[in-house]
């Protein structure tokens, strides 16, 4: 599974396309790491959960399941990856932008669940992000 977003990461880097990044509360936290660690080589990686101005307008004026497929409609083009990271995967939020990444059609990577504690899920997805930058 990591040969395989990592290859997908480099094709996306070779083409000069985008990688969009997302999560909720410390999956939130590991997406804003990637999305460095991504953007330190070389890739155009955007984490949809930083800006709280855009999040917050979305919320308020579209709701708060839209927080991430809205930014979507407007950055994201065909070609463009989505990584999504949570524990659960079944945020609204988070079904949302998968359903709005199918129909665009955008590549999904799903890093979702694990085993324990959410804090153990989120430590296990970290150290599984940071193999996948370090082999870009």
């Amino acid at each position: 599974m990591l040969e395989e977003i990592v290859k997908k990461i480099k094709s996306v880097r070779l083409r000069n396309a985008q990688v969009f990044v997302m999560g909720n509360g410390g999956s939130s936290a590991n997406a804003e790491h990637f999305t460095n660690d991504l953007f330190s080589k070389g890739v155009r990686a955007h984490c949809l959960s930083s800006n709280t101005s855009i999040i917050t307008m979305i919320a308020n004026d579209f709701g708060y399941d839209k927080i991430f497929s809205h930014q979507l409609e407007v950055y994201a083009n065909v070609g463009d990856i989505l990584i999504l990271i949570s524990c659960s995967g079944t945020s609204e939020n988070i079904l949302e932008a998968v359903d709005l990444a199918e129909h665009m059609p955008l590549e999904i990577v799903k890093i979702f669940g694990g085993k324990g504690t959410y804090g153990e899920m989120e430590s296990e997805h970290l150290a599984m992000l940071h193999k996948i930058a370090e082999a870009i």
